[in-house]
């Protein structure tokens, strides 16, 4: 690696970030996408609803290891993390399965419906589902490139102190 790929993965030391560095310019931009959501409006119970659907959605282990632990520390259990992976949200409650709704009209459909995005916003800001909507597509994005690349899994979830420092 040169200095300023080191520096990159020093950020984020972890199988993604050595496939990122494969492209020309990229790293640095996604990465801080990726971090701009922990510092972003939408609560990290939400944030890690979205991502881990995402991640069951598009078959991606890796996304899955590395935000289980995320989601568990945000105060989701065990119990709850196998129904967003399944998509029961009746057994989430009335906010958490209309944004699991969400996610998966914005996987499947692209453009979600209008009675899903009004549901949306009963719970939501107009901050908050923008924020959201980004974050569904980061984590689609992600999900096509771990899956297409072949990225291997971590040994062990990797930390984002560095990265949100």
């Amino acid at each position: 690696m040169t200095e300023a790929q080191s520096a990159q993965f020093r950020r984020f030391p972890a199988n993604l970030t050595r496939a990122l560095l494969l492209t020309a310019a990229s790293t640095d931009p996604y990465l801080s996408l990726g971090a701009s959501f922990a510092k972003g409006r939408l609560a990290p119970k939400d944030r890690e609803l979205a991502i881990l659907r995402v991640g069951a959605l598009s078959a991606s282990r890796y996304e899955r290891m590395q935000h289980v632990p995320i989601a568990r520390g945000a105060g989701w259990t065990g119990q709850d993390i196998a129904a967003i992976e399944s998509g029961n949200g009746i057994v989430l409650g009335p906010r958490a399965g209309t944004i699991l709704r969400f996610v998966d009209e914005c996987v499947h459909r692209v453009k979600v419906s209008d009675p899903t995005l009004a549901a949306l916003r009963q719970h939501m800001s107009d901050q908050e589902v923008a924020e959201l909507t980004l974050l569904v597509g980061h984590y689609m994005m992600t999900a096509r490139f771990l899956e297409t690349l072949g990225v291997e899994l971590d040994d062990h979830p990797t930390g984002w102190d560095a990265l949100l420092a």
